[in-house]
């Protein structure tokens, strides 16, 4: 098993590279033509499915991931699924690499129109399915370096899912120790608030009672 910091620098290098490939195959980003944004996640990091032990190479799930945003306003932190999947916007989509044990893309951000305001943040999305049921596996990551540019920017913006730390995953969980990370089962992503408060006043009175 090769290092965490030499499969990081794998990684980084593996990206750094790719964005270079896509800038020699694209016109120089401009007004007309767009921003580039290389997003990917770290190359040889073993990832996992919902139930902690499946790796995404022996998963007979084929996972795909998104770049994108909500709509203006939503916070998936206190939403239901189906809001998650009503309210998504995507920028770009992109398979997982079984062989390179990851994803990696570049995106044209081509204009600067809502939602992907200069500076609002920027959402990756990994799920089996978007379908909302007990057997769909999900991974939502926001990192704070992890902002739109401006769609006239001349340079490369990265987002990598190396960027990110543990408190970023709304959903599933990822390991900035090595790059790797873990689905999770969407359909349970986040109770109802209505729920939640119903929860709450019931685990309040039974302290009160118990008081008594």
């Amino acid at each position: 098993m090769k290092p965490p910091h030499l499969i990081k620098s794998i990684a980084l290098l593996s990206l750094s590279v790719s964005a270079s490939s896509h800038a020699q195959n694209l016109q120089p980003p401009n007004a007309t033509s767009g921003a580039q944004i290389a997003w990917a996640s770290d190359a040889f990091a073993t990832n996992l499915m919902a139930d902690g032990v499946t790796t995404f190479e022996k998963a007979v799930k084929m996972i795909h991931f998104e770049l994108g945003t909500f709509s203006p306003g939503f916070d998936p932190r206190t939403a239901t699924p189906e809001q998650w999947v009503s309210s998504w916007i995507v920028l770009q989509g992109a398979d997982y690499d079984l062989v390179d044990q990851q994803f990696i893309q570049t995106a044209t951000l081509s204009s600067n129109n809502s939602p992907f305001l200069e500076n609002a943040p920027a959402y990756i999305w990994g799920y089996t399915t978007k379908d909302v049921a007990p057997t769909s596996e999900w991974l939502l990551v926001k990192s704070p370096l992890w902002k739109w540019p401006a769609s006239t920017s001349l340079s490369t913006t990265t987002f990598s899912m190396g960027d990110a730390l543990p408190a970023d995953a709304i959903i599933g969980s990822v390991n900035p120790a090595n790059g790797a990370y873990q689905m999770q089962l969407g359909y349970v992503v986040v109770p109802e608030p209505s729920s939640t408060m119903l929860a709450g006043l019931a685990t309040i009175a039974l302290i009160w009672r118990r008081r008594r």
